[in-house]
């Protein structure tokens, strides 16, 4: 025992930027009392006496949420300043999808579990609308059933915790059963009757089969919670009837071979097919005075989704119709992504307590490998000696923290003892790209203009080359202090600073104060001043790729990404990327008036500078030979590249009554919650004069991109909630969840830039649950009244293939139903 004290207290020396220490035994059990672990590491509160707005989420509010399988969308069914908008025909950001909290980058919410940093994921997701450009947390790597608890701090906090906390942060707690365990069934699917279909539908098909068990490990507190669920779920389609979009020769639309599939549903636009599963553990072994602790969490998921039909006959570079080589047969082909994640998380650590001190220790690792391929496309220049599946590239990115952490109490007379906490943080992060199969981005023998001119590489997207594969690493240093107390009764302050040193981003230094003043018993104010930062993502420095886009009247553009430091992108005027700077301004009334009800109200206000983005995409169009050459631009139709060229403001309201009463033999519990946020661009630099030297025109940020910043995701969300069970009996939940309106900007190219604006929607949910014995079953519905987003205009339906906009925050897939059933032992 003295050389577990030894190492404990040498590592108060150097104490990290862990998110906090695990809470005890006794703090777990009093979710009665909403005690939290997250916004403060110098003092345990509750959520009313917190000096700033936290969210807690139980495991039964997650299951009821009616999400299979997906823990964002449980999040998004709850959570009003949570957005975690649906993606189709987007390469890998069908797979990987990405989550907003109060209207910002899906990278500006830094993820914990356990109170420890989590990994993002490895692809830049270059062809989402939201997110786009990001390589944020994958939400869906995280097990429904692994579940304890979840936290969701929303106030910037990069002084307590470092990058990424902008808009605040989520802190994932674990199970922790130490006997028993359960056993659960969840099949869901839509029945849906789409206007723009006319007909019933039935897909979606989804069999989510979960298990835990818990069992008791050494003394007194120590556990092992083992766990695993499998997913599948069939995709969904919602496409639209083809009114004749292909654009053939001389302007004409018309070809019998094409012509033939008039009316037909050639798209699919929905979910992807996915299939996957998790192993979980949880476990902590006590060690006399210390505790020895660990996590982790592995998953594999593939997920097949689709892309945009290609007709039999195309233009060729020449201008003539060309028939696309038959080995997808004679009608045309539908190319479908093939993603398959392997995600990987584990935690190790050492915690006690000497002479007063909390100290805690701990390492933690985690990595995720993307593997893109694609299936049943073709290589348009290879003629018919093209392969029709290919991969197309792999990313990996891992993690590695060390954490050192202490935390205690002084008393110095004030009206609470002093609570300091501090700590040291070390952090290795690793990032590469591969190239794909040499056919998918091969340019064949057709390519040449003097034989068809067609498009080199495969279809839906071609590979990366071994020019556009890349690896970065680095390092960092952190170190934080953060100081906590009652200074008078009633009337608490915390402040915290942070300096953090990246090996590549230089040093950043971070600092918070918050204060809360309980002005009358049960009524307090609240507020907080901050800075945070996020350093750009390795993914966000090495980001290249290529993709096909519709163009004006329907023609595929090809489209490359180029990371900041290639050649072609400095001579157009990239320059290096910095960190993002943010400014955050919280203020908020928290009541208690009566026994069971709860209220609280924040305003905020989010100042962001040197946002990374994606740049506009230049069209290349009018560049001669010569200035492609010199350049290195290639055969590209257009292209972007990274830059920090927006500064943002985000302003905002978020409102939660929660209120809590017997009602005949069960608990009615009612919950309202709001969110409202606006965005506005403060700042946007000036394009390079590189460009306009080579007579390209534009700025760096289009239309599409300020539309992704301002509008495109719902500015206000509305959560009203009733929820009656009895103790051991029936249950009956309902949930109407208002959206705002967003709006869809295309940029077409030649001026061609329609815009629509689609209007608010609600949603009704709905459960039934009874408990038979040891056996709890539940019966469903999301979206009740199988409400659907205004139809797409005929400017942007894509000749009718694309019905309905996926940006829609109520979804493209109608009502979904389920039953659950689960035996707990």
């Amino acid at each position: 025992m003295r050389l577990i004290a030894f190492l404990l207290t040498t590592s108060v020396l150097a104490a990290p930027a862990m998110a906090q220490a695990p809470a005890t035994a006794a703090a777990e059990a009093e979710t009665a009392a909403d005690i939290i672990v997250t916004g403060s590491r110098a003092a345990v509160r509750t959520v009313l006496d917190s000096a700033v707005p936290v969210d807690v989420l139980t495991a039964a509010e997650i299951t009821q949420s009616g999400s299979t399988g997906e823990l964002a969308q449980a999040l998004q069914n709850i959570t009003p300043s949570f957005n975690f908008p649906r993606q189709s025909n987007s390469g890998t950001g069908d797979a990987v999808r990405a989550a907003q909290l109060r209207g910002l980058s899906p990278d500006q919410t830094l993820v914990l579990v356990g109170g420890k940093r989590y990994h993002n994921t490895s692809v830049p997701n270059l062809d989402t609308k939201i997110g786009r450009g990001t390589a944020p947390v994958d939400f869906n790597t995280l097990p429904l059933n692994a579940i304890g608890r979840i936290e969701v701090l929303r106030d910037g906090a990069g002084a307590q915790y470092g990058s990424d906390a902008i808009a605040g942060v989520v802190n994932v707690g674990l199970d922790r059963l130490s006997s028993g365990g359960s056993i659960g069934v969840t099949y869901g699917l839509n029945i849906t009757d789409p206007d723009a279909i006319r007909e019933t539908l039935t897909d979606g098909n989804t069999v989510l089969v979960d298990a835990k068990l818990g069992f008791k490990l050494g003394g007194d507190g120590g556990f092992l919670t083992i766990g695993g669920d499998y997913l599948f779920q069939q995709g969904t389609n919602r496409a639209g009837y083809d009114q004749g979009g292909q654009f053939l020769t001389n302007g004409s639309y018309s070809d019998p071979r094409n012509d033939q599939f008039f009316g037909q549903r050639l798209f699919k636009v929905g979910d992807p097919r996915v299939s996957g599963g998790h192993l979980w553990y949880n476990a902590e072994v006590p060690l006399g005075d210390a505790t020895l602790y660990s996590f982790g969490i592995g998953h594999l998921r593939s997920a097949r989704g689709a892309n945009f039909f290609r007709w039999p006959v195309i233009v060729d570079g020449n201008g003539n119709n060309y028939v696309a080589p038959a080995q997808n047969g004679p009608n045309g082909f539908r190319p479908e992504s093939d993603v398959r994640n392997g995600d990987l998380s584990v935690t190790a650590g050492l915690k006690g307590e000497v002479a007063g001190w909390k100290l805690d220790g701990s390492l933690t690792y985690g990595f995720n490998d993307i593997d893109s391929r694609l299936r049943n496309s073709v290589n348009y220049s290879l003629g018919s000696n093209s392969p029709t599946q290919f991969r197309l590239a792999q990313y990996f990115s891992d993690q590695l923290v060390v954490n050192l952490d202490a935390a205690g109490d002084f008393d110095l007379g004030l009206a609470s003892p002093l609570g300091i906490a501090a700590g040291f943080e070390f952090r290795r992060e690793t990032w590469r790209s591969r190239a794909g199969d040499v056919a998918s981005y091969a340019v064949g023998p057709l390519a040449d203009p003097a034989s068809l001119g067609l498009q080199p590489g495969a279809q839906a997207g071609p590979g990366l080359t071994p020019d556009d594969a890349r690896r970065f690493a680095r390092d960092v240093f952190a170190g934080y202090l953060e100081a906590s107390a009652e200074l008078v009764k009633s009337v608490t302050l915390d402040l915290a600073g942070r300096v953090e040193g990246y090996s590549d981003a230089g040093t950043n230094v971070a600092g918070k104060a918050a204060l809360r003043w309980e002005f009358v018993p049960g009524f307090a104010l609240r507020g907080s001043v901050s800075n945070s930062f996020r350093a750009p993502s390795l993914a966000q420095l090495g980001a290249s790729s290529t993709s096909l886009t519709f163009g004006e009247g329907g023609v595929l553009r090809r489209v490359a990404t180029l990371p900041v430091d290639s050649p072609a992108a400095v001579a157009l005027g990239a320059r290096p990327l910095t960190p993002e700077r943010a400014f955050n301004l919280s203020a908020g009334l928290t009541a208690a008036p009566i026994t069971g009800l709860r209220l609280s109200v924040d305003v905020f206000r989010i100042l962001i500078d040197n946002r990374v983005t994606l740049s506009e995409r230049f069209d290349l169009t009018g560049l001669t030979p010569t200035q492609r050459t010199a350049l290195g631009l290639g055969s590209y139709d257009a292209i972007n590249f990274f830059t920090n060229a927006v500064d943002l403001e985000t302003r905002g309201i978020e409102a939660v009554a929660v209120y809590t009463r017997a009602l005949g033999s069960g608990t009615l519990d009612l919950n309202a919650s709001y969110s409202y946020f606006q965005n506005r661009i403060r700042r946007v630099a000036p394009p390079p004069a590189q460009l306009a030297a080579n007579g390209i025109s534009g700025g760096l940020i289009g239309l599409e991109e300020t539309n992704t910043l301002t509008s495109a995701a719902p500015q206000s969300k509305l959560i009203l909630t009733a929820d009656w069970r009895q103790a051991k009996g029936w249950g009956g939940l309902v949930r109407v969840t208002h959206y705002a309106s967003v709006t869809r900007v295309f940029d077409f190219g030649g001026g061609f830039a329609p815009s629509q604006t689609f209007p608010d929607e609600w949603q009704l949910d709905a459960e039934v649950s009874r408990q038979i014995g040891p056996v709890n079953v539940a019966v469903g519905a999301q979206n009740l009244l199988d409400n659907y987003p205004q139809r797409s205009s005929d400017d942007i339906n894509g000749a009718g293939n694309l019905a309905y906009d996926i940006l829609s925050p109520i979804g493209i897939n109608g009502r979904y139903v389920y039953a659950r059933a689960r035996l707990v032992f």
